[in-house]
């Protein structure tokens, strides 16, 4: 009988622990969605095209808000909130037509990138 207790206990372990890297999977899948989504706000930069850059931008750092209120993990909550606090000089540069938007959002893929565990890709 006590071997059937400790089998059960041991089972219980690593159900604990596929539950937690089931959890660390699915952020990281959430967070490759927020990376595609701030990739497409750049290329509307990239094109000059503002109005839907705002359009995507906004949508892009409401979906982090609600992900950083989602996310237990400490790495990705940490670059999250950073990325949240380039809302309002990404929307100001926007607003304004400002090329320097371009850099700002670099800089938010820079802090995803790094939440994921990616380095930003060498530029040639």
């Amino acid at each position: 009988m006590p071997q059937h207790g400790g089998g059960r206990q041991a089972l219980e372990g690593q159900l604990t622990s596929l539950r937690a890297e089931l959890a660390e999977a699915q952020a990281r899948v959430r967070l490759g969605g927020l990376l595609g989504q701030l990739l497409a706000a750049e290329d509307a930069v990239s094109a000059q095209n503002y109005g839907e850059a705002q359009a995507l931008s906004s949508k892009f750092f409401d979906a982090v808000r609600t992900e950083a209120t989602r996310t237990a993990a400490g790495s990705f909550k940490d670059g999250l909130e950073n990325v949240i606090r380039m809302r309002d000089p990404v929307t100001a540069s926007l607003t304004r037509g400002d090329p320097q938007a371009l850099t700002l959002l670099r800089e938010a893929e820079s802090l995803v990138r790094n939440a994921l565990g990616f380095s930003h890709p060498a530029t040639p």
